[in-house]
This record gives C-alpha cells, sequence and structure tokens, in this order.
C-alpha cells in the first residue's frame, strides 16, 4: 500500500500582521496500490472538500522520513 499527500496551490491565507500571501494548501492524505487509487481513498476520507472550488490537486508520494513529486 502507498501513501500520498494531496496538496494544491490555489487558495491563500493571511500572515500575522493580516497581510494576504499565497501559499500551499494541505488538503489531505491517500492510501492505495497507485496514485489512482489513493486518490479515490482521499476523496472518500475528505469529502467535505467537495464543497471547495479547488480544481488543481498535487500528490507527493511519502514513504517514511523521503518524499518524491510525482505527476497526475
Amino acid at each position: 500500500m502507498k501513501s500520498f499527500l494531496f496538496f494544491t496551490k490555489e487558495g491563500f491565507t493571511y500572515d500575522p500582521n493580516d497581510k494576504e500571501i499565497e501559499n500551499l494548501q494541505i488538503l489531505g492524505t491517500g492510501e492505495g496500490k497507485d496514485i489512482l487509487e489513493a486518490f479515490k481513498h482521499f476523496k472518500i476520507n475528505q469529502s467535505y472538500l467537495s464543497d471547495f472550488a479547488f480544481k488543481e490537486v498535487i500528490a507527493l508520494e511519502y514513504v517514511g522520513g523521503f518524499i518524491r513529486n510525482l505527476e497526475l
């Protein structure tokens, strides 16, 4: 079973002085035999995200302390 971290570059947050800043939004994790199965798992377990308008989701497979970038 492989583990993935899902995030997006869409959105922003505020710094301590209330200045808007673009950042990455961590959306959650998913597990599966491959990235597509993990994405299905992610969508089921973070179903509240369907109320938001994120269009671009990036996935990183993680193995222990090592992270490797994967393209969708």
